[in-house]
């Protein structure tokens, strides 16, 4: 049996980014940059106002209150040819641009109009105070989102402000879904002893699109090969394939048999970890294939620890998840030498992290998944933690 970090190593070897498309900026939200942005201008484009108010020269503050001539207004979306002079002001509206001869903008509030084009500035003012500076944002040449970021609604602001109609991204990879079993009927299908609802194929779903990707579902084969065969070929021209439920004994022999017909090559079967020991992993051309475990907390975990990193992988992004170090509010026994992904609850006090477990930690108990903040890894040679001893959580939202 492999330990998880020689599988995960086995899973990443070969997989190369996806390639990639022009996507318009409109549709780009949560896509994958495939290139690196440079700023083409700077950001501010010009020196402009960071509030309504009045730009002068504060030479011309030696002492306040004092009353200036205003000479105009430089409104937003309009350029200013007028050059000031000492003892003039002109208002000035957020956003728009700094008269030549000014060097700070005096808030609105702090003047009080005392005749027709004349302003009293009741305060100082500092140099430079209320101006935003060209390029004190983004400067021109500068690299300002770089290769493998994921889209946000910060990111697709910055490329508008780089004048970006269409922005090159990675391809989503598509990720085939199939079930097997018997046993697995339809969510709508009426429930009689010894049948299963669906559950991995929508959880797998979700976890699919929630990382990016585009899902594919195969619908349930059962256990007859030639109806099994008929959905895999289905798949075939995904970037993965994800087979539910096909990892146990006496099953995989079976799932393996269809597989290999189909030209599959394995490159392991079951790791050392707790929940989804019996997953499995290999090749159809060069097509990664999983078996996922069909108890459904097994299947989510394992695609988190194995299927996660491998699309993230696929468009060039970190393939870790974040993780933080928090204290065990709940003892922890283990009885084996395989690692244990444990469903906890965070808790944030006093500027640290305390975990708990989510309750029962079994394979099908889907409420952990829901609970859960994150998942706490408990490493191989770990035989027992107490309260209050440190454990790594991985973050999952």
């Amino acid at each position: 049996m492999l330990k998880f970090g020689q599988a995960l190593k086995i899973v990443l070897e070969d997989t190369k980014p996806m390639e990639w498309e022009w996507v318009v900026l409109s549709r780009v939200h949560r896509r994958v940059l495939a290139e690196d942005v440079t700023a083409q201008n700077n950001v501010p484009y010009t020196d402009n106002s960071a509030m309504d108010g009045y730009a002068i020269d504060t030479d011309d503050l030696k002492s306040v209150p004092r009353e200036l001539r205003v000479v105009g207004v430089v409104a937003c979306g309009k350029s200013v040819n007028k050059r000031l002079k000492l003892g003039e002001a002109m208002a000035i509206m957020t956003g728009a641009p700094i008269p030549e001869g000014c060097n700070s903008v005096v808030p609105v509030e702090d003047t009080e109009r005392v005749a027709s084009g004349i302003v009293r500035i009741l305060r100082q003012i500092k140099p430079g105070k209320n101006v935003r500076y060209s390029g004190e944002d983004v400067r021109k040449g500068e690299v300002v989102l770089e290769k493998g970021t994921a889209l946000g609604p910060g990111e697709l602001g910055m490329l508008a402000s780089m004048g970006r109609k269409r922005v090159r991204v990675f391809q989503k990879p598509v990720v085939a879904i199939l079930v097997t079993g018997n046993e697995i009927i339809e969510p709508g299908e009426r429930l009689r002893p010894g049948k299963v609802r669906d559950i991995n194929t929508f959880s797998l779903r979700g976890l699919v699109e929630k990382f990016g990707g585009v899902p594919l579902p195969l619908g349930i084969a059962g256990d007859e090969k030639v109806k099994l065969l008929r959905k895999m070929r289905k798949g075939l021209n995904s970037d993965i394939m994800l087979i539910s439920g096909g990892v146990s004994m006496g099953r995989f022999d079976f799932v393996r048999e269809a597989l290999t017909s189909l030209g599959y090559r394995e490159r392991f079967w079951k790791v050392a970890m707790k929940p989804g020991m019996p997953i499995s992993f290999g090749y159809i051309g060069r097509m990664p294939v999983f078996g996922l475990p069909g108890n459904p907390v097994s299947s989510m975990v394992s695609f988190l620890e194995f299927v996660r990193p491998l699309m993230m992988k696929l468009v060039d992004r970190a393939v870790d998840l974040p993780e933080i170090s928090a204290f065990l509010r709940t003892p922890i026994v283990k009885k084996d030498n395989r690692r244990h992904f444990l469903r906890v609850k965070l808790d944030y006090r006093n500027h640290k992290y305390f975990a708990s477990l989510t309750g029962p930690q079994g394979s099908g108990i889907l409420k952990s998944m829901i609970e859960c903040d994150g998942i706490a890894i408990i490493p191989e040679n770990t035989k027992a933690l107490k309260v209050g001893d440190r454990v790594t959580v991985q973050l999952i939202d």
